[in-house]
């Protein structure tokens, strides 16, 4: 059959068409890419510190997730008048000392207006996900490895969320390093000692208390103020073989907590005021001001921290060296350190001192010399931070100080050299405040010996923002995407959402937000709530560290007794006595133990019962799996041949039955509602006011 010249000359075009774009679509692609990449490269190193790193976003802008930038509206592929475009052409963003480069404004506006084409070559490589019986798994085969007499000294550290949640190893090296760097700052020990991993994915993290002048009273400190707490029967047999309380402790949580007070001062035994830190540490002030020996001065104008003048002065301790910082609250009159730099009348200070492993250790203080939490901010504030410029003792000290004690310029010395007269001894002046060159050689010796005991943590870093313990505090402090809070919970995200789904009291409270595309939830509700969504999603027994800790019956004096090698057991609560009536001991029990005598009414139906129940949450009731620990127990029968349940609630300690009764019913499940109801009404009506 013949065709026409028309449509000859057609298919030829067609043809030829399709050739073209053959050959042109793969390399425009490939130019696409190439555009997308260093885009990504870009937002990567200009903004990613702020808007993403750690998980911290500022404004909630992701900015490497280009997904999330496209469904909020941060850039409209082809659009010109796209946020962030606008953002950075106006140099509203970068702050203005860091604006990005023609060049890089225009590669931006390329990529944007070119479809903003994603930059992920596939997928991110998948991981298999940690649950929690193999995080608490790893923990158990670590204890039976180890000997007896060396498993009561070991605790844990899991960093396996943020793996769950999608931290880069990257990420994941930077909080391992701020877990090792901060342990090793809490520690009075001359050795550094790292956590040791004992995972393949190495989010799970061995310590022996020993390695840092702790004890199990010092664990349990922490877990006073640990609000995460699950118990299970794997946790059970974990308690067993440590008599850990609960059988680790969240890292993130661990260091945006531990880093400050009030625990960074418990931790490290801080005294309350300066005189007695001296003491502690050997350094007699007021001789060596006294002798004008084994003392060091400078003074300043200006400093990177204080509004107004600042006085710097060093003493050597046994361990390194003792800094203090004379801080004023103007620069007028007795303030005026350039009027008499010998005596000082300062507002306040800020001290750092080696611990005996080289590392630093921070301490506050105001005019009267006593320890403060945070400094007044109209005196010395954090340039570092300026959403937050608030210091506060330990981790800020930290992010200010990541290489060690920073160099500084003397002022005071010329001033003096220059002066014929003055209000104060001359001579003096000049013996307290040396010459630069003495002064640069004991700053370099003291940051040498920092940054020796550093890398032993594996913890350098190169700025304020990058300082590891700060880093993983501001992970743990941003708001939790929809993958973090199901990996805090223990489950994978789909498995998490589904039994959200199923609550409708939780999507009520407000965790609907974790329901919707790229949603999220602040920090500080999820931590209020943490407890019924325990209970709600039934991850196991909720049990808060300040109540674990708090009552004798769980510690016995703090830490259980040894009966044997690695045989730990604890003692019945001290608040508990036989001379008790039945009524004062339902009024201050706090942890239920329940055991069945019949098949048809399972201990677990009427353990879920009471958790489901709001009255349960508010007496602060605890189910344990351990009669020892247990201030009441429930036993539970049905007679042969009948449709009646009984139950008894008695103190193990006393013997004393409290109350009893029976329901009626089908079955178990039938049951347990009744029976939770019942009980639970009889320790509200012995709790309630008379």
């Amino acid at each position: 059959m013949k065709l026409c010249k028309s449509v000859r000359l057609l298919l030829l075009i067609a043809w030829s068409t399709m050739v073209v774009c053959a050959t042109v679509t793969p390399r425009a692609a490939a130019s696409g890419r190439e555009l997308a990449l260093r885009a990504r490269a870009l937002l990567n190193q200009r903004c990613f510190q702020c808007h993403g790193l750690n998980g911290v976003a500022v404004k909630n802008v992701f900015i490497l997730d280009r997904t999330r930038l496209i469904s909020s509206r941060i850039i409209t592929p082809g659009d010109e008048n796209s946020l962030l475009l606008k953002m950075i052409e106006r140099d509203a963003m970068p702050p203005a000392e860091e604006k990005l480069s023609a060049e890089e404004k225009s590669t931006i506006r390329r990529w944007i207006l070119a479809g903003a084409q994603d930059w992920n070559d596939s997928p991110p490589v998948s991981r298999a996900f940690i649950s929690e019986p193999s995080v608490l798994s790893a923990i158990r085969e670590d204890l039976a490895r180890t000997s007896d007499r060396s498993r009561p000294f070991l605790r844990y550290f899991s960093l396996a969320h943020l793996y769950n949640a999608g931290a880069s190893e990257e990420e994941l090296d930077t909080y391992r390093a701020a877990l090792s760097k901060l342990i090793n700052s809490l520690s009075w020990r001359r050795e550094i000692t790292p956590p040791a991993s004992v995972d393949a994915s190495k989010t799970v993290f061995r310590i022996d208390l020993r390695d840092y002048q702790w004890t199990a009273q010092t664990w349990n400190r922490i877990l006073s103020a640990y609000p995460y707490g699950i118990r299970t029967a794997d946790t059970e047999i974990i308690r067993l073989l440590s008599g850990a309380l609960l059988p680790y402790v969240r890292a993130d949580w661990f260091a945006a907590n531990a880093s400050t007070p009030p625990l960074y001062h418990d931790l490290l035994g801080l005294p309350r005021a300066v005189q007695e830190l001296e003491r502690m540490l050997g350094v007699d002030a007021a001789r060596s001001l006294a002798e004008e020996k084994n003392v060091a001065r400078a003074g300043l104008r200006a400093s990177g921290v204080s509004e107004n003048n600042r006085v710097l002065e060093r003493h050597p301790t046994a361990y390194g060296a003792y800094w203090k910082s004379f801080d004023f609250r103007s620069s007028l009159d007795d303030q005026n350190i350039f009027r008499d730099p010998v005596r000082l009348n300062p507002a306040g200070g800020e001290i750092i001192f080696n611990l005996p492993n080289g590392l630093q250790a921070y301490f506050l203080i105001d005019s009267r010399g006593n320890r403060i939490d945070q400094a007044p901010i109209e005196i010395v504030s954090d340039r570092n931070n300026a959403d937050d410029p608030v210091i506060v003792n330990g981790r800020s000290c930290m992010s200010c100080h990541f290489e060690g004690v920073k160099s500084f310029r003397d002022e005071v010395r010329a001033v003096v050299r220059g002066m014929r007269v003055g209000v104060f001894d001359r001579d003096r002046a000049l013996a307290l405040y040396p010459d630069q060159d003495a002064l640069d050689q004991l700053i370099e010796r003291d940051r040498e010996r920092f940054l020796r005991a550093l890398d032993a943590t594996s913890a350098r870093a190169k700025t304020a923002q990058t300082e590891p313990v700060n880093a993983l505090s501001r992970r743990f402090r941003a708001e939790l995407s929809i993958e973090q809070a199901a990996s805090e919970a223990g489950l994978e995200a789909v498995e998490f959402q589904t039994r959200l789904r199923r609550s409708p009291r939780l999507v009520a409270s407000g965790f609907g937000q974790l329901l919707v595309q790229n949603g999220g939830l602040k920090r500080d509700v999820w931590e209020r709530s943490f407890g019924e969504l325990a209970r709600e999603l039934e991850l196991g027994d909720f049990a808060p560290g300040n109540l674990l800790v708090s009552r004798g019956a769980l510690i016995g004096s703090s830490i259980a007794t040894q009966r044997g090698a690695g045989d730990l057991h604890l003692q019945p609560s001290r608040s508990i006595t036989a001379s008790m009536s039945p009524a004062e001991i339902m009024r201050a029990a706090k942890t239920i133990f329940i055991t069945s005598m019949t098949v048809f009414l399972k201990p677990d139906q009427l353990e879920n019962e009471l958790r489901k129940r709001a009255e349960f949450a508010a007496m602060e009731l605890m189910i344990v799996k351990d009669a020892r620990v247990a201030d009441l127990r429930i036993d539970l029968d049905r007679p042969l041949f009948t449709y009646t349940f009984t139950f008894s609630v008695s103190n193990p300690e006393t013997s004393l039955v409290l109350t009893n009764g029976k329901v009626t019913a089908f079955d178990g499940n039938f049951a347990a509602p009744k029976i939770a109801r019942e009980i639970l009404k009889r320790l509200q009506e012995a709790r309630s006011p008379r």
